[in-house]
């Protein structure tokens, strides 16, 4: 492994990463930073804009910890970051990153946010460590090395509920799930959470063979989120307003992306 040191400013904050060169996503990030300053800019503008001191943030699929660690210096010392990651290499990773920078504000668990309490399975993607599933990733036509090399690890599961509560949590102000087509998953298992009000924002990747992999559609996943009573919206690339989601402006379902999932009334207390 070549790792690359990288020092970031955040909100004031001095944040120390390393990268693994020879990663090809770690390298995309650090592309990303080297050309535009950001990581997955939407995402990142984002969460500067709704974070604020003594928030709760959770990161689920938090590979080695960027958000995590931009949302630990957005929250302040009151704020709570937890970072959910259950591949061993991207776990250890993420608390090295939280060690060097000795950060106090961030609880780890090294579990699969999912449907049930319990352990489940999920697969190694040996072609992109930020791609591991609940499904076979080598299945996918590019994913060549994880056919070669197939592996999958048993690990504990939890309901995004059950780790509220074993956290503390009253109120989260954002989550991100980033979780390779599971988030239907999840949301389905903790509907009283979002009925009950006690999530702002969340940010989601959306991956449409993923979903599928798993049984659903990206249909079921933007009715699940209308049932839960919120409206779905693209991020904006300069976090302005965010924009409603319409079968017009729906992105290409070949390539992922990320939408926000907010209550119309929440979204007018951020952006009036």
């Amino acid at each position: 492994m070549e790792y690359v040191n990288v020092n970031l400013s955040f909100n004031g904050r001095q944040i120390k990463m390393l990268f693994d060169a020879s990663s090809p996503v770690q390298q995309s990030i650090l592309d990303q930073l080297s050309n535009n300053g950001t990581y997955e800019r939407e995402t990142q503008l984002l969460l500067m804009r709704v974070l604020g001191d003594g928030n709760t943030f959770l990161d689920i699929g938090a590979h080695i910890g960027y958000f995590t660690l931009l949302a630990s210096a957005a929250v302040g010392n009151s704020g709570k970051v937890i970072a959910v990651e259950p591949i061993d290499e991207n776990y250890k990773q993420l608390e090295n990153h939280i060690n060097i920078n000795a950060l106090e504000n961030i609880e780890t668990i090294q579990v699969v946010v999912g449907s049930v309490d319990g352990k489940t399975q999920i697969y190694f993607n040996a072609d992109n460590d930020g791609g591991h599933a609940l499904w076979d990733p080598g299945k996918h036509p590019a994913n060549q090395l994880t056919r070669d090399h197939p592996r999958a690890d048993t690990v504990q599961s939890v309901t995004l509920g059950t780790l509220l509560e074993r956290y503390g949590v009253d109120r989260a102000r954002l989550i991100k799930i980033d979780t390779e087509g599971a988030e239907i998953l999840i949301l389905g298992a903790a509907r009283s959470v979002f009925i009950e009000k006690r999530v702002d924002f969340v940010i989601m990747e959306v991956n449409v063979s993923g979903l599928g992999l798993l049984g659903s559609s990206i249909d079921d996943l933007f009715s699940l989120v209308n049932e839960l009573g919120y409206d779905v919206y693209l991020p904006h690339p300069d976090a302005e307003r965010p924009i409603p989601l319409t079968d017009e402006n729906r992105p290409n379902p070949r390539y992922v992306y990320n939408v926000l999932m907010a209550r119309p009334e929440t979204l007018d207390e951020e952006w009036g």
